[in-house]
């Protein structure tokens, strides 16, 4: 899994179409969506890695109309540790599992950064890679998300971008604002929040600071 996948415009058109059964109709408009914002943010960020950055959208989600039962299935079968507080908190599974799906079912379309930006596209991590942020954010605000928070952020990041400042730190700095909202969002309803997302939080804050 160590090595990176070269993938044409052919193989992403390929697996655009291997990946529709795994998704509902809904799920799948969201998911061309998010392959869509993945090139866009690409083109600014990671342009020679365009088609990777595709697939992983593409692959993102793959296990998300899975219940509860069919992922613990999933995280038997891929070793994965079901930790407390998982169980409450059913969005977190779909990351783990679709990781592990991906990288059985779709070996020729991944590798060690795609499968790693599907496994931290919901939660973030410490460390956090471009590539992996470019998905995480891709699907926070790919252009059909009208969620309060999705636009906020949607905005922030593009009025700050056409204003010509550094790419690098406006990623940053909308990693720090859309994980903000997220944990405000989770504790005000009570929820689970995975220690990911606070270390990753953390870390771009510490990103920050150094400047």
């Amino acid at each position: 899994m160590s090595r990176k996948i070269n993938l044409t415009e052919n193989d992403v058109a390929l697996l655009r179409e291997k990946v529709k059964p795994y998704y509902t109709e809904k799920r799948f408009r969201h998911t061309l969506a998010v392959e869509k914002e993945a090139e866009k943010l690409g083109r600014i960020f990671l342009p020679d890695d365009i088609e990777r950055l595709r697939a992983a959208a593409l692959l993102h989600d793959i296990t998300k109309k899975a219940d509860i039962e069919k992922q613990l299935h999933y995280c038997e079968e891929f070793g994965i540790i079901v930790k407390p507080g998982y169980l409450s908190s059913p969005s977190v599974f779909h990351a783990l599992t679709g990781a592990g799906l991906a990288a059985k079912d779709f070996e020729k379309f991944s590798d060690a950064d795609i499968i790693s930006a599907v496994r931290y596209h919901t939660t973030g991590r410490e460390g956090m890679t471009v590539f992996e942020s470019v998905i995480y954010l891709a699907d926070y605000i790919e252009e059909t998300r009208d969620f309060d928070d999705c636009v906020k952020v949607r905005k922030y990041f593009y009025d700050r971008i056409s204003c010509g400042e550094d790419p690098i730190e406006v990623l940053r700095d909308t990693m720090i604002y859309s994980l903000d909202l997220t944990i405000s969002l989770l504790l005000s309803d009570g929820a689970v929040i995975d220690t990911d997302t606070v270390a990753c939080r953390n870390y771009f804050l510490a990103e920050k600071k150094r400047g």
